[in-house]
């Protein structure tokens, strides 16, 4: 039987009552508390020595930085990484040009990258509350956001590559200053940033005590769990539990509906000659070893590829009606409402296409896991990103900051027909009890009632 709640105040009351009738075992988050409440997350930037010998290096050359906000009595670790598109282009000269506007600079011709090459659809740093800083989500320190982890060590990694945290390319590429002159160089070390902030977070930040780590990311960073997931986990050794958890970082490798064209695998195609992901092992192992000719390696750039040969257990949390995907993979804007109804053929192809894609995630491997929901939204867990025009960055309880600002109440039918989870309950009910290891909601764009978009994209 159907047991989706109906819209709701921003108040969990109602909702635990809704998801009791439907035999949820998990407790419910309650109304939050203000941020200031809780421990802030610290800025910290990687020591200059750990950074050289890892070679760590954003764009620009400077330190990797993350957040962070210690538990010395936990063992446990969040490790977050932050999204924020690609530089990327069909070309070689097109990514560079691309990743000189990312950043800040411009390409050695001196010419702008075109606007359609500036994939940073919310990339933006924290915005601090005062002296107090909390990505909520997963990170969350409030225990009525985040009921489950709210106690273990958070860590957000600023994404500065603009290639996932995969790139490692030896040699710097030369460009311009922005006001043209000649002698900046530009770095593509994303691997090399992952690896130097888990370093040191095992000397400096208790991590090498680590027994359990779950590996999350958002959208491009979401991208990246993909791409570092094993590593991870040959660098904190077997004996420590690691699962990864990528949020919005399950892109298809689709057509545009409009030309037949596969534009978002030509960018990624484009891009690697300049990246050098698949060249220095910067995504997983085992896929480049599967497709060892270089004309199939690109395939090992993109989640759908590379999720069969992940070891590492991993839950795929995504939306079928991808806020990013299907404008920029699709190729459509039609988000039908239901006060503005539009000829959503290709949006509710692209849905039926996901749920199609998706049973490679569990398929022979029953430790992972998937929660796919009919909405309209790019992101559902950690909400530094909430502040755009399209849902980006909802969260994954209804009184999340996203969540409360977009009017989500997110909750999907589990397998068992007898239970709605919304994103929080249903990752928690994986990770912490082995069940419901499925969550896909079997409703159509606008007809989950929980997760109705509330105006349309500007």
């Amino acid at each position: 039987r159907r047991c989706l709640p109906p819209p709701l105040p921003s108040t969990m009351a109602p909702l635990v009552i809704g998801l009791l009738l439907c035999g949820a075992t998990l407790t419910a988050a309650a109304p939050a508390t203000a941020i200031k409440d809780f421990p802030p997350m610290v800025a910290r930037t990687v020591p200059q020595d750990i950074a050289d010998a890892f070679g760590a290096k954003c764009l620009q050359g400077t330190a990797p930085q993350y957040y962070i906000r210690r538990n010395a009595s936990s063992s446990k670790y969040v490790l977050f990484l932050e999204g924020g598109g690609w530089c990327f282009g069909t070309t070689a000269a097109g990514t560079i040009a691309s990743c000189a506007h990312r950043a800040g600079f411009l390409p050695a011709d001196g010419t702008e990258a075109p606007a359609s090459q500036h994939h940073q659809h919310h990339e933006q740093r924290l915005t601090p509350i005062g002296d107090y800083a909390d990505y909520g989500g997963i990170l969350g320190a409030d225990p009525a956001v985040n009921p489950d982890f709210h106690t273990w060590n958070a860590v957000f990694m600023h994404y500065c590559d603009g290639a996932s945290f995969g790139s490692s390319r030896e040699d710097p590429i030369p460009v311009k200053f922005r006001n043209g002159s000649d002698g900046a160089l530009m770095w593509m070390r994303g691997r090399n940033n992952f690896d130097a902030i888990v370093h040191d977070l095992h000397v400096n930040q208790g991590m090498s005590g680590v027994t359990e780590v779950i590996l999350s990311g958002g959208s491009a960073g979401g991208l990246a769990v993909f791409y570092n997931l094993d590593h991870l986990a040959s660098l904190v050794g077997a004996k420590v539990k690691v699962t990864g958890f990528p949020d919005a970082g399950y892109f298809l490798d689709a057509p545009n509906a409009k030309t037949g064209e596969y534009f978002y695998r030509k960018n990624f195609q484009g891009a690697d000659p300049v990246w050098n992901v698949t060249g220095s092992g910067g995504t997983n192992k085992r896929c480049l070893a599967a497709n060892p000719n270089p004309n199939d390696q690109w395939k090992c750039l993109m989640a759908p590829y590379i999720v069969e040969y992940l070891e590492t257990p991993v839950y795929v949390m995504n939306s079928a009606y991808d806020a990013y995907q299907l404008p920029n993979i699709a190729g459509t804007t039609c988000v039908p409402t239901p006060t503005k109804p539009c000829n959503d053929t290709v949006a509710q192809d692209y849905r039926d296409r996901f749920h199609n894609d998706i049973v490679r995630i569990t398929a022979n491997k029953p430790h992972n896991g998937v929660f796919v929901c009919s909405c309209y939204v790019h992101e559902q867990n950690v909400n530094y990103c909430s502040t755009q025009g399209v849902p980006n960055c909802v969260g994954w309880t209804p009184n999340s900051s996203g969540s409360e600002k977009w009017g989500y109440k997110t909750a999907v039918l589990a397998d068992d027909s007898t239970t709605s989870l919304t994103p929080q309950q249903a990752f928690s009910q994986y990770y912490l009890a082995g069940k419901n290891n499925h969550v896909v909601d079997q409703t159509r764009l606008p007809h989950n009632p929980t997760c109705l978009y509330l105006g349309h994209p500007v």
